[in-house]
């Protein structure tokens, strides 16, 4: 069914009644108001209290900081100390009003459409999520812990934990932590977080370069080679399946593994970090390292995965398979190519070296028709971006890819300008932590959604606007989700019946504001609501 995308003739949503409130109208400046003045695109007065509002019926001094000031001044405080506006905690305003955030404001004329078609369906959620990797000590040992853990699951809707494997890693192998963290994930939730586990590198007695640090050293930031010469994947898959077994001991049993991070990538030597680099399949590749190029032997992730397959076989619970988690979108049919498919549940990527807000588009529709000639869900399961640049990225991740899991490159950093875990959702500072701008981005897709929601048909009608919708598997929850990508407000009219709109709820962010997840209450009369420059929102709706 598609649902009405002219629906100006619907009835409205609540009673609109005469509240004396007629004076709150739209202007664009101070000429539009007469003996009033243009405060945020509508006509009224500044104050400090109320008495100030005396002259105009039915107001009272709003303070800057508001909720509903910020919502009607496009996600920032007012520039005044306070604002004459009408309150509407029982969502009644006055004809050609609406109620945003608790406050009246007048009925703006659509720019912008988007239409929803709940009968045509795609991909299957598998949910959104985020990578714990240097974190896990953190959270444990944080002195505020109840209020991180709450952020960090419940709050954001969390579905994916991905975790990095640490087993055989001297002196950071304690994997209490990790089971710790999942076990909060779980009452936090009230349900299993879906758990991945993935190497950033094998134990430093499995590297060439003896350490599970590269620098730069493309010649031997690899697997360690047999004294006969080939390499040793049996040692590779012993120790794949004896960490399997050491998370399973603690309590922490993954549903999806990767073999190898990002099996492509050599850490630079002014950017040193954990790697093991892998061919598609075994083979060479030239190589520059200190100024020399040869032309080396290297392992294939093909034989690697193979290896650890046979040796999973008997696990009390077999983890699938996620294959071949590379850097790039770029990189992936050459692995997969190279791969026995029937080992791989999900086709997993990262996003690095992407702009954010202007994505290979291409690349990503590649994608999409890769996974449906292989009858196989992908995964985007590592990138980082700010605000925006991780809306869009969401966005055109399961829009135009079709991908079941996106998820962010780290949970937890120390703090807002560390190397380490930078980008992160959640950054902790002392007995503080804050929730990033990219933390609200995910939570927009995340927080009213489920694994086995559908993807649902999802359009507009400007270039700008971005368009997602999910379906519950019962069909009797609807979240619409909308990006503002350009640099103008838009007002968009979304196509629902009026019968629709009673049990909704509306989120929105505004990046370069203050506003964060704002709950700017009930879609609106006539399913208009406003999105500024760089902003987002979130439709909730019971059907």
């Amino acid at each position: 069914m598609l649902f009405c995308v002219a629906i100006l003739g619907c009835s409205p949503s609540d009673p609109q009644t005469g509240s004396q409130t007629n004076w709150l109208r739209s202007c664009e400046t101070d000429v539009d108001c007469g003996s009033q003045s243009c405060h945020c695109g509508v006509c009224t007065h500044p104050c400090a209290e109320d008495s100030s509002c005396s002259t105009l019926a039915g107001s009272s001094c709003v303070v800057a900081t508001d909720p509903g000031v910020v919502a009607l001044c496009g996600g920032s405080p007012a520039s005044d100390a306070g604002l004459c506006l009408a309150r509407c905690g029982n969502d009644v305003c006055a004809a050609g009003q609406n109620c945003v955030a608790g406050i009246c404001s007048p009925l703006s004329s659509p720019d912008a459409q988007v239409s929803i078609d709940i009968q045509s369906r795609f991909q299957k959620l598998v949910g959104f999520g985020a990578t714990l990797a240097y974190a896990e000590n953190d959270v444990v040992q944080y002195s505020n812990q109840a209020s991180l853990l709450e952020a960090m699951f419940s709050s954001l809707g969390l579905d994916v934990l991905r975790l990095r494997n640490r087993y055989g890693y001297t002196g950071d192998d304690n994997l209490a932590s990790a089971a710790t963290i999942t076990n909060a994930a779980a009452a936090s939730l009230g349900r299993q977080p879906t758990v991945i586990l993935d190497s950033w590198s094998p134990p430093a007695s499995l590297k060439a370069n003896g350490t599970t640090v590269c620098t730069g050293d493309a010649d031997n930031c690899t697997m360690t080679r047999l004294t006969t010469g080939g390499f040793d994947y049996e040692a590779y898959a012993t120790y794949w399946r004896a960490s399997l077994d050491a998370y399973i001991a603690v309590g922490v049993t993954p549903d999806y593994v990767g073999i190898q991070n990002n099996p492509d990538f050599v850490a630079a030597s002014t950017d040193p970090g954990e790697a093991c680099r892998f061919l598609p399949t075994e083979g060479t590749a030239t190589v520059t390292t200190n100024g020399t190029t040869s032309v080396l032997q290297f392992p294939g992730y093909a034989q690697a995965l193979n290896a650890v397959s046979r040796h999973l076989q008997g696990l009390v619970a077999t983890p699938k398979f996620i294959a071949p988690d590379v850097s790039a979108p770029s990189f992936v049919a050459d692995y997969v190519d190279q791969l026995d498919i029937s080992l791989v549940a999900a086709i997993g990527h990262h996003l690095y070296g992407s702009v954010p807000t202007s994505p290979d588009i291409s690349a990503l529709q590649q994608l999409n028709q890769l996974g449906q000639s292989l009858g196989r869900p992908v995964f985007q399961t590592e990138m980082k971006a700010d605000g925006l640049g991780t809306a869009v990225l969401l966005h055109h991740t399961l829009v135009t890819e079709g991908a079941s899991a996106y998820l962010h490159n780290a949970l937890i950093g120390p703090s807002p300008t560390s190397t380490v875990n930078s980008g992160a959702l959640i950054t902790l500072d002392g007995a503080n932590f804050t929730a990033q701008p990219c933390y609200h981005a995910l939570r927009h897709f995340a927080l009213h959604t489920d694994p086995d929601w559908i993807r649902v048909a999802a359009d507009s009608n400007q270039q700008n606007l971005l368009a997602s919708a999910f379906i519950s598997p019962a069909g009797n929850a609807l979240t619409i989700v909308l990006v503002n990508s350009g640099v103008d407000p838009l007002t968009i009219q979304i196509g629902l019946s009026a019968a629709t709109i009673a049990n909704s709820q509306v989120t929105r962010t505004v990046f370069d504001g203050t506003e964060r997840s704002a709950d700017l209450g009930k879609l609106p009369f006539e399913n208009v609501l406003r999105l500024p420059e760089h902003s987002m929102a979130t439709v909730a709706i019971a059907l």
